[in-house]
């Protein structure tokens, strides 16, 4: 399919346009609480009754992205964005049209609906961008995150503003309709790179090194024996530590230290802030700088948060700890799909970082259970944050170590 394609008539930059737009329409799912909590006070539930609905989508999510990247490979990147619009688009729908007396729906309709929906649309969009851009893999992954990271940051307010002004039934309907047509009319111009592609007008660098799209691709059957995709695995579930800790609690932990709610809001919008620009600035990075030196950037920052976190005092310590939490684990998410890329080539990176998502997904499973044992237990953040410490440590140590694979040139391939 894609060796056929005619890249002469192909926009490169009509690809990512599409899929930045895609890609926009997907991050909703960056701020659940302006659907969860609004329907439980339309129908007068029990926060109990749903209060695992978001972090059971975060754990169907990766199993979507695995899949996004399974139907990258087979169908190509029309096909796979327009399937996952569907998907995604009426979860939000059919959230709507739950009814009062049955709330445990929201786990069919909301975790897996939406969830593996999303990922599917995720993990297609963003892959089938990054194939046309073999020689600026960290820009388009860096784009293809701020604009996934940052959607919230508008989409959110605009939620509440219709949750406002007419119910929450209206709005889901609303966003389930909207972002399923615009995903699809983008999904439809969306188009896989064809084998081996080389941007019109590439120049190779003076050490003659060719681009990673040259080189054979590895398929997870492949990938899943070498050290290589382990220590990607290790990386990708160890390193968000932090983020897992404090996700869910971010406006609690500054109102436990009786500080205004109103700086934990800020401290919020100021964590979405640093998000997005580490993701667009440390992404752009890695093509200069190379993956390694960006992730152990990205573990400073976490690094300083963990800190600030742990003896900060003050309200802009805290803040200043979220900033810095923001644009650290932010960025790794533009640092993975280069080091998937890297490693084991385009054609089959998207399911392969979406194996390598099980491990994330464990995780979101275990440490906040352990966070929260601990605080219950301890009354404070202090085991938490050191657990933290070592674990993101640990997953900076996988992703550095990964040794550069050696694959075969194309050409050599295919003359065997």
């Amino acid at each position: 399919m894609s060796q056929t394609l005619d890249v002469h008539s192909i926009n490169r930059n009509g690809i990512l346009i599409r899929g930045l737009i895609i890609l926009l329409c997907a991050g909703i799912i960056n701020a659940t609480s302006v659907f969860i909590t609004p329907l439980a006070t339309y129908y007068g539930w029990e926060a109990s009754a749903i209060a695992n609905v978001g972090t059971t989508m975060l754990t169907f999510w990766p199993i979507g992205s695995l899949l996004g990247g399974k139907l990258l490979q087979k169908f190509g990147g029309k096909a796979v964005t327009i399937i996952g619009a569907i998907v995604f688009g009426a979860g939000l729908i059919l959230t709507g049209l739950v009814p009062d007396t049955a709330p445990g729906l929201l786990y069919f309709t909301y975790s897996f609906l939406i969830g593996m929906g999303n990922g599917i649309t995720y993990c297609g969009a963003m892959y089938c961008v990054m194939g046309w851009f073999p020689d600026k893999k960290g820009l388009a992954a860096g784009l293809c995150m701020a604009f996934n990271g940052g959607s919230s940051a508008f989409l959110a307010p605009l939620c509440a503003y219709i949750t406002a002004a007419f119910n929450v039934k209206v709005t889901l309907f609303s966003c389930g309709i909207v972002c399923a047509v615009i995903c699809i009319l983008c999904g439809l111009g969306m188009r896989s790179a064809p084998l081996g592609y080389v941007p019109e007008g590439y120049v190779a660098p003076s050490d003659g090194a060719a681009l990673s799209s040259q080189y054979e691709s590895y398929p997870i059957s492949k990938a899943w024996k070498t050290k290589q995709f382990w220590l990607q695995l290790g990386a990708m579930a160890f390193f968000p530590s932090f983020y897992l800790i404090m996700f869910s609690r971010f406006s609690m932990f500054m109102t436990d230290k009786g500080i205004d709610l109103a700086y934990a809001t800020l401290g919020v919008s100021l964590y979405n802030i640093g998000n997005v620009v580490g993701r667009l600035l440390l992404g752009k990075l890695t093509d200069n700088l190379g993956f390694k030196k960006v992730y152990m950037c990205c573990w400073l920052l976490c690094m300083i948060c963990g800190l600030l976190l742990l003896t900060g005092s003050s309200v802009a310590m805290i803040l200043l700890a979220y900033i810095c939490l923001g644009a650290g684990f932010g960025a790794t998410n533009s640092v993975y799909p280069v080091m998937s890329t890297t490693s084991f080539g385009p054609v089959y990176a998207g399911n392969i970082y979406g194996f390598a998502l099980l491990g994330y997904m464990l995780m979101t499973q275990v440490i906040p259970r352990i966070t929260a044992a601990t605080i219950e237990s301890t009354g404070g953040y202090t085991v938490a944050f050191i657990m933290a410490f070592v674990l993101c440590t640990l997953g900076v140590i996988c992703g550095v170590l990964i040794p550069k694979l050696e694959r075969p040139r194309l050409k050599e391939t295919e003359s065997v």
